[in-house]
């Protein structure tokens, strides 16, 4: 089993290893075609930025005034293509842009119409030359590796052959080879510090998204849940287990997502009031019973988000359980030890002095009361030692339709009374896993109660019982509902507690250890007002 969930873990992180490298390709891709978008409007501005300067006749002895034909020529065609490349990089696919040839194609073209533009100009003491370092500096950014030094090697090359060219026409001297040379390391050392950052960019970008992607990994992958809320209650982020508590979606949010809103009020009391008690709350009626810690993300601040922990508190009532119950258990002993044999040596001696022919009427009717007593007293310790005694839940598959109908029998057969016991199953397939000693356990009691009300009220031993499935939850439910008075509000937040009762003669552990039994079976028992007028005892199973 170890071995199995280690290959599925493995196989797990894997499976997201590649996810990320194919995410990280994309983005690149996808940056690699925004420089490349950039660089076009970056071209388009110069050359604009070179025709007005020839235009203007304050600085035609910078520009084009070696060869004016020639520069007037190049800065139109240049004008033109940049135009026609702009417009075609909006429609051509990202996929495409990325690639190196375009770019190597783009770059070279711009090296060869700058250096005629810097020939036509006076070459290097132009100053146009400068122009060609950033083109070279965007090359160390779009094109990686070897290739990228091709680039100011060209530069270089034709920087030189100008050069010549025009000393030869004898428009420069031979201080401008030394300029020239100047600038040839010039090229060279922008384009590799360009490449060299440009490298260090995406390796340290690879691994701060792989870092970001792993810990969302690790917040889905979290038995607690997680939810980010803004300051406008929107949910900015939710993990898989917050999503199923809460019952919201948790693939894709958008703005029209809500949160339930007893979160939101619990969130909105802790801002006024901030405090690290956990903060229980149940979504539905017939959902478990959810724990809320909360933090604010950045400095306090109106507009900060809250980060919310959200713990489903079944387990830890299952260890509070399991502590009570010890705590019972000794209780119990001492109680046997102490209370049960000298309560039926009272049991005993009051059924001999009732059975005293000396005795007259009065004296028989406190005999009874005091067996009446010993009696109740018993069952007392009897429900007491069965809540300590009792083993573990041992669940089990149950088809709840078919073990509700064999149960009604056995339940019917020690009953002498005529017994109204109307049944109603909402869905066909109803499975539930429970141990079916302690379901019998439960409904017995829940039957008991409920029939000795209906009694009460309408003069008939009757109930009715629905199961289905909850539409909010997803999970099976069965209720027991009966036609009595029901509770009052005052009373109803006691009715789950030991030994509270409204009967003289109940012992007040019968709900009591039903929610218990419940709870140790990973089911929730609650009350509501029935539409009967009396009482609804609502089993929901949350396995």
């Amino acid at each position: 089993m170890y071995n199995s969930v280690n290959s599925l873990e493995e196989s797990t992180f894997h499976a997201f290893d590649e996810t990320i490298g194919l995410s990280l390709q994309d983005e690149q891709v996808s940056q690699r075609s925004t420089i490349l978008r950039v660089y076009n409007y970056y071209r388009i501005l110069i050359s604009f930025l070179f025709l007005f300067l020839f235009l203007d006749p304050n600085f035609q002895r910078f520009v084009g005034s070696v060869n004016p034909d020639m520069f007037q020529k190049t800065i139109l065609t240049y004008i033109s293509v940049n135009i026609l490349i702009g417009l075609t990089t909006l429609f051509v696919r990202v996929e495409v842009l990325s690639k190196t040839t375009p770019s190597l194609i783009i770059l070279i073209g711009d090296i060869v119409c700058l250096t005629l533009l810097m020939s036509a100009s006076g070459g290097v003491s132009s100053g146009l030359a400068n122009f060609l370092i950033f083109t070279l500096a965007f090359g160390g950014g779009l094109i990686h590796g070897r290739v990228s030094t091709v680039l100011p090697a060209i530069a270089f090359i034709l920087t030189i052959y100008d050069e010549f060219y025009l000393f030869f026409l004898d428009a420069n001297t031979l201080r401008s080879f030394f300029q020239a040379g100047i600038l040839g390391i010039v090229y060279f050392a922008a384009n590799i510090l360009f490449q060299t950052l440009s490298r260090q960019l995406r390796t340290r970008e690879t691994e701060v998204r792989a870092l970001e992607q792993r810990s969302q990994l690790i917040i889905e992958r979290m038995r607690v849940g997680v939810v980010v809320v803004t300051d406008t209650d929107q949910p900015r982020l939710i993990n898989q287990s917050a999503a199923q508590m809460l019952q919201v979606p948790g693939d894709r949010l958008s703005p029209k997502d809500h949160l339930p809103d007893i979160l939101l009020d619990k969130i909105s009391g802790w801002k006024q009031n901030p405090s690290p008690e956990v903060s229980p709350f149940t979504v539905y009626d017939t959902g478990p019973e959810l724990l809320a810690s909360f933090s604010l993300l950045n400095e306090p601040s109106s507009d900060s988000d809250t980060l919310v922990f959200i713990e489903d508190s079944t387990d830890v009532q299952k260890q509070a359980q399991q502590f009570k119950l010890a705590s019972l258990g000794r209780l119990s002993a001492s109680i046997a030890h102490e209370i049960r044999n000298p309560l039926g040596a009272i049991s005993h001696a009051a059924q001999l002095l009732g059975e005293s022919s000396s005795l007259d009427k009065g004296d028989k009717r406190l005999s009874e009361i005091i067996q009446n007593h010993t009696v109740r007293m018993n069952g007392v310790i009897e429900n007491v030692l069965q809540m300590s005694s009792r083993q573990n839940a041992e669940p089990r598959e149950v088809a709840l339709q078919d073990w509700v109908g064999v149960f009604l029998e056995e339940f019917s057969a020690g009953v002498a009374d005529e017994l109204i016991i109307e049944t109603e199953f909402l869905s066909e397939q109803l499975p539930i896993e429970f141990d079916p000693l302690h379901l019998s356990q439960v409904l017995g009691n829940l039957y008991q109660n409920g029939l000795r009300y209906s009694a009460k009220s309408t003069g008939e031993n009757k109930l009715k019982v629905i199961c289905g499935i909850d539409p909010n939850t997803g999970k099976t439910y069965l209720e027991v509902i009966d036609y009595g008075k029901g509770v009052d509000e005052d009373l109803i937040h006691n009715l789950f507690e030991p030994f509270y009762t409204t009967e003289s003669m109940g012992t007040g552990l019968g709900l009591y250890l039903s929610k218990e039994l419940c709870e140790a079976n990973n089911a929730r028992l609650s009350y509501s007002k029935a539409d009967t007028g009396g009482s609804c005892f609502r089993i929901a199973f949350l396995t």
